[in-house]
């Protein structure tokens, strides 16, 4: 087996993992995978072909769904068809975490994460990467940041919502991630600990990279 490197950047919604992960990703020239389509593939195919949750899970391992990493932009395809426009509607807003917390689902989705790891060189973003998908990672990162700002950003990015609308709803996913009973969102013991409240995404950026390549 190839050994490859591999980046673990946890953190709560909205903390900015997402964007870090894909820059950072970019200047190693490294594949990047959000694991958070994965679970709103998942809740897609619950939802429109109304299956058992964990039978719906082993698509990954089945290769009835696949993940595409052209170009940093991590798209899903279900039996070849791209469904990636559809994964991020209110409709799986509303019930990705419902599912994402079971823990056939997140046992199988790791298993997939895990495989995907050892393919290439990887940023790899979630709420378990480093404590669960990739425990050996070369880096661990823990983004946060305040609930009012991560609010704005994640209002910004669904205009339809207020702002106190939208702080209601990352409140409530970050008490169902972080009191799950399966992987919840803790900070792993040898992640360094970002808050993103009042830096620039490229001098967060510029810090892991400092990081990592001093590490």
């Amino acid at each position: 087996m190839a050994n490859y490197k591999s980046i673990a950047i946890d953190g709560p919604a909205a903390s900015g993992k997402s964007v870090v992960g894909r820059s950072l990703a970019k200047k190693l020239s490294y594949d990047f995978l959000d694991t958070g389509i994965m679970y709103r593939a998942i809740t897609y195919i619950i939802q429109e072909k109304e299956l058992d949750p964990t039978e719906a899970s082993k698509f990954f391992i089945n290769s009835e769904l696949t993940i595409e990493f052209a170009n940093l932009e991590n798209r899903i395809l279900f039996q070849k068809k791209d469904i990636t426009p559809f994964l991020f509607s209110d409709k799986i807003n509303l019930q990705v975490s419902k599912y994402s917390k079971l823990k056939l689902v997140r046992k199988n989705l790791v298993i997939e994460q895990k495989r995907i790891a050892e393919k290439s060189n990887i940023v790899m973003v979630g709420r378990d990467i480093g404590t669960k998908v990739l425990s050996n990672a070369n880096l661990k990162i823990y983004l946060d940041a305040s609930i009012e700002v991560r609010a704005v950003r994640r209002s910004n990015e669904f205009n339809a919502l207020s702002t106190e609308k939208v702080k209601k709803m990352i409140e409530s996913r970050d008490v169902i991630d972080k009191s799950r009973s399966n992987s919840p969102l803790v900070i792993d013991k040898h992640a360094f600990v970002i808050n993103t409240d009042n830096i620039s995404i490229e001098q967060v950026v510029e810090d892991i990279l400092s990081l990592y390549k001093n590490g």
